[in-house]
């Protein structure tokens, strides 16, 4: 759920309703891409999640793939839960919001260094801020975050894709020259970090990507 929200930037309440299908990851139509529906504005938004130039290909999202790798298939939705017991045990139903919103502040107080402040809203608005700091145009920010209504759904896709491979390759780049900053502090400021919850109390924790995919586990 987090990494889909951070990633992504799906609403989580889209999530848990079951929007983000397995059939909408790497489809044979889209094979490097994954569909993401914003129910809210009717919009659909495709991100590449792999780009191959001269025989080389770089995973834009790499360790949440591998994180999704992990999920069981119990459905056609992605995020749904196995019923343990009672009528209807063993099969799968959607979550209700309430119960993952539960389920997600108890995971929180499992992991070491996440912030009181986690939420599943909060990881959005993280990913949301990532494309900020990415400086990403206008035009490839709304490509990613889906600010755009059904009105102008015929050809769409192909320009999306476009727009969205632009600014996956922009928001990738400014997350290496990210990683590599905080490498280069966390030698030369061993005690030091950034705070990924900048309204929370200064203390260290987890690089707020690592937080997120953790959670998700």
């Amino acid at each position: 759920m987090a990494v889909i929200c951070f990633e992504w930037l799906q609403r989580p309440e889209n999530v848990v309703a079951g929007l983000l299908t397995w059939p909408d990851y790497r489809s044979k139509k889209w094979p490097h891409a994954v569909r993401i529906e914003h129910h809210k504005n009717k919009a659909l938004v495709w991100h590449p999640l792999e780009e191959t130039i001269d025989g080389e290909t770089v995973k834009f999202y790499a360790e949440a793939e591998d994180i999704l790798s992990h999920l069981p298939k119990l459905g056609i939705p992605m995020i749904t839960r196995k019923i343990e017991k009672g009528e209807g045990k063993g099969t799968a139903k959607a979550w209700s919001y309430p119960g993952m919103e539960k389920l997600v502040q108890t995971l929180r107080k499992k992991i070491d260094g996440v912030s009181e402040l986690f939420t599943l809203d909060a990881c959005r608005h993280g990913g949301m801020t990532e494309l900020e700091e990415a400086e990403l145009t206008e035009g490839q920010g709304r490509a990613l975050w889906g600010h755009k209504t059904a009105q102008a759904y015929r050809g769409y896709a192909k320009e999306t894709m476009r727009r969205a491979l632009a600014a996956t390759r922009k928001r990738h780049a400014h997350l290496l020259a990210q990683r590599q900053l905080e490498e280069q502090s966390s030698t030369e400021f061993p005690n030091g970090g950034r705070n990924p919850f900048p309204n929370a109390p200064e203390k260290p924790r987890e690089n707020k990507r690592v937080s997120v995919k953790n959670s998700a586990r």
